[in-house]
């Protein structure tokens, strides 16, 4: 076929965590058992080693599970914007650009991170944000982007493309310099919100 199976961060994670309860039971077993270089050796990996490899995997994965729109749409406040992604009558951006693949996979995450140095680490702050705000049902509608949108994320896709600097040749030196954004021409992005819960 096409290679051995992929084995799944979570399954890793999941594993290692196993393991270290494992050890931790070792430990609880041996508890009237003299003290050994071996007994301390078990201990540094149930109560370091171990734990600290299936949090750091666990985190990482839970990062990147934090990219797809899946997770994005995963609160029933967002159900609306994961219905218009996916709605083939939808003209929004969000939906034109899902559905027609025009960005490949983390479509929310691309468009709505910031691409500075700390960019990704601020996007992955406010879904934290976000979901504590869920969570504990301090969030108002309708939902406002919380920071000024940088349009410079459309050019990081489009800014190059042939038939983009076709279409927007006359633009071009506004588009680039700011004095006109995406939306002027082209909106909505996401649908209208209600302000109920």
């Amino acid at each position: 076929m096409y290679g051995p199976p992929v084995v799944s961060p979570h399954a890793v994670a999941y594993a290692v965590g196993i393991v270290a309860a494992l050890f931790l039971v070792g430990i609880l077993l041996s508890r009237g058992a003299p003290e050994s270089p071996g007994r301390h050796w078990l201990l540094l990996f149930a109560i370091v080693v171990l734990p600290g490899v299936a949090l750091t995997l666990g985190t990482n994965t839970a990062m990147e599970d934090a990219e797809r729109p899946e997770f994005c749409g995963s609160c029933h406040v967002m159900e609306p914007w994961m219905h218009d992604l996916k709605d083939p009558n939808s003209t929004t951006l969000a939906a034109v650009h899902y559905q027609n693949r025009f960005i490949l996979e983390n479509q929310c995450y691309t468009c709505h991170t910031d691409y500075t140095m700390f960019g990704p680490a601020k996007a992955k702050l406010a879904g934290m944000r976000h979901l504590w705000h869920f969570t504990f049902g301090t969030y108002t509608l309708p939902l406002h982007i919380r920071d000024h949108y940088r349009f410079e994320n459309c050019l990081r896709c489009h800014g190059d493309a042939k038939n983009f600097r076709e279409k927007h040749e006359a633009l071009l030196p506004q588009v680039e310099s700011g004095d006109i954004n995406c939306l002027d021409c082209h909106a909505p992005v996401h649908p209208e919100q209600t302000a109920t819960k």
